[in-house]
C-alpha cells in the first residue's frame, strides 16, 4: 500500500509540474506577443531576455534560438524604418511564440 500511496504522489507531482511548465510558459510568451503587438518592442525584448534561462529550462534551444533571431530581426528592421521589413518579421515573430506553448502542450502529436 505505501508503495502505491508513493507512486500516486509521484505521478501527482509530474501532473502538476506540466501543468505548472505549461502555464508558465503561456503566461510569459502571451505577455511579450502583447507588447509587441503594443508596439512596446524595447519592453517585450527585455521580458525576453529575463525570461531566456527560465524558457530555456522548459523548452528546446532551438525553438528558443530561432524566436531570438526574430526578435533581433524584428529590432534591426525596426531601426532601419523598412515598415514591410518590420511587419512581416513581427508576424513571424508572433507566431513563434505562440509556438512555444504549443511545445508543452498534451497532445497526441507531441507524443510521437
Amino acid at each position: 500500500m505505501r508503495r502505491l500511496c508513493i507512486a500516486l504522489l509521484l505521478l501527482a507531482l509530474l501532473i502538476w509540474g506540466s501543468w505548472w511548465s505549461l502555464h508558465t510558459i503561456e503566461r510569459v510568451t502571451g505577455s511579450i506577443v502583447r507588447e509587441i503587438q503594443a508596439g512596446e518592442l524595447d519592453k517585450a525584448h527585455q521580458r525576453w531576455d529575463s525570461a531566456q534561462v527560465l524558457l530555456g529550462s522548459l523548452l528546446l534551444h532551438d525553438e528558443i534560438d530561432q524566436a531570438d533571431r526574430l526578435f533581433d530581426r524584428v529590432l534591426a528592421a525596426h531601426a532601419s524604418g523598412s515598415a514591410e521589413d518590420f511587419l512581416l518579421d513581427c508576424t513571424e515573430l508572433v507566431a513563434q511564440l505562440n509556438h512555444l506553448p504549443e511545445l508543452e502542450r498534451p497532445s497526441l502529436i507531441n507524443l510521437l
